[in-house]
């Protein structure tokens, strides 16, 4: 479900084309994978901990991280001076999320480990967020079990369309990487979601995707059946200026936009020349598509961003630390570290909507979140589906609804406070 820019060297794709075969090139190919993911995990300070619910064991940058992982988030409390200085960062934070340059400070006055635990911790504690996060994970292990029996049915299934946007360049890399969306919109299929899909230019700019999505979303109105918007990396900017462009009077049978890995402010990668170069591999590639992920441009448009009320947003991402970033992905990673916490590719405040649902994967890069892609695509449209019956906005419709999960939000702000936003 995530983007291509620079997954062209994600190491468990590159093992598959390999499994099925029991040659001495197979077996020398898988050896070295897991040799070069060995040496991803050598760097920092072992630790372990549990954060956002999930327990964790890893390496991080620093002892400021490592005693915050291990020590202030279980409670204990041992070193006075730097618990009050931690204690301070909440107090200031008043319970926001942090954005990108909260997180760059914080990585500046702690680590960047810190800064990214921070963020994780913080979506943690907003409500709706940890509803959200438990059904997941329940959804998750319960798909995981049931799905690989080929008997699996998702209730509510028959309702909804599901509408996959695909990201940069997923025609030239489609069999190599998955960029074209198949797995998941494959695995939504057998579990009895309608999928389609749109063709979007993959080298062409946001801007003139936008319109092409806007119309795919425009088509589906008259279906009957509401509509799940799901993006991945790049796609995620071109999705949220259509919802934009179309308003509320246009996009009132949307449900949900499924926001994964979402390039929604850019890449530093574009600014400081970090993407590979695919043209070796692809042919020609239009750089007005490249251009349209500049920081610049991309945040001047971020803040044109208006999503209508009426769909809920999930924004879906991974948090890695030092010890979690894969080998191929390692360069990138520490080049942007500069900028703050990021995940291989992005930063990881550049990824966040506000006022909507936040959901991370705590440990993972990049390219790991391409791991049970089926599994996950299937429990986030579960979690999803669940979280509409008793919502017809992102705030509840009825707060004494049975097994609500979360207070009501009858305003902006309030919905803000709902969902951790400032």
């Amino acid at each position: 479900m995530i983007g291509i820019l620079h997954r062209t060297f994600q190491p468990l794709q590159l093992t598959k084309p390999f499994a099925r075969y029991k040659t001495a090139r197979g077996s020398t190919c898988a050896l070295l994978t897991v040799v070069l993911l060995g040496l991803s995990g050598c760097a920092g300070i072992p630790v372990n901990g549990t954060i956002a619910g999930q327990a964790i064991e890893t390496r991080v940058d620093s002892e400021v991280a490592r005693y915050y992982l291990a020590n202030y988030l279980s409670g204990k409390h041992t070193d006075p001076l730097l618990d009050e200085r931690i204690d301070r960062v909440y107090e200031q934070a008043k319970g926001n999320l942090p954005g990108r340059d909260d997180l760059k400070k914080l990585s500046d006055d702690f680590s960047v480990d810190f800064a990214a635990l921070y963020l994780a911790d913080q979506i943690s504690r907003v409500p709706a967020n940890a509803w959200f996060d438990t059904a997941f994970r329940q959804a998750f292990e319960y798909t995981l079990e049931v799905f690989p029996q080929a008997q699996m049915k998702v209730s509510g299934a028959a309702d909804y369309d599901v509408l996959f946007v695909p990201t940069y360049l997923y025609k030239r890399f489609a069999s190599f990487t998955g960029a074209d969306m198949a797995a998941p919109r494959k695995a939504l299929q057998k579990v009895g979601f309608t999928c389609h899909f749109v063709e979007t230019i993959d080298d062409g700019p946001v801007e003139l995707n936008a319109e092409i999505v806007m119309a795919a979303i425009g088509a589906r109105a008259t279906s009957g059946r509401r509509l799940i918007v799901v993006s991945a990396s790049k796609s995620g900017a071109e999705v949220a200026l259509a919802l934009t462009k179309l308003g509320p009077a246009n996009t009132r049978h949307v449900a949900a936009w499924i926001n994964a890995v979402g390039a929604l402010q850019g890449t530093p990668t574009v600014d400081d020349r970090l993407l590979p170069d695919f043209e070796f591999l692809t042919g020609k590639i239009d750089p007005a598509g490249t251009e349209s992920m500049a920081m610049g441009r991309s945040r001047q448009r971020f803040a044109s961003f208006n999503i209508p009320r009426s769909v809920l947003v999930v924004n879906y991402f991974g948090i890695p630390t030092t010890g979690n970033i894969s080998f191929f992905g390692r360069k990138v990673y520490s080049a942007l570290r500069k900028y703050g916490p990021n995940d291989g590719v992005l930063l990881l405040g550049d990824m966040i909507l506000p006022g909507g649902m936040t959901l991370a994967r705590v440990g993972a890069d990049h390219m790991h979140m391409n791991e049970h892609v089926d599994i996950a695509t299937i429990a986030l449209a579960m979690t999803t589906i669940e979280w509409l019956k008793y919502h017809d906005r992102i705030s509840p419709a009825d707060n004494d609804a049975p097994g609500n999960p979360a207070k009501s939000a009858e305003t902006d702000d309030d919905v803000g406070k709902a969902t951790g936003s400032p």
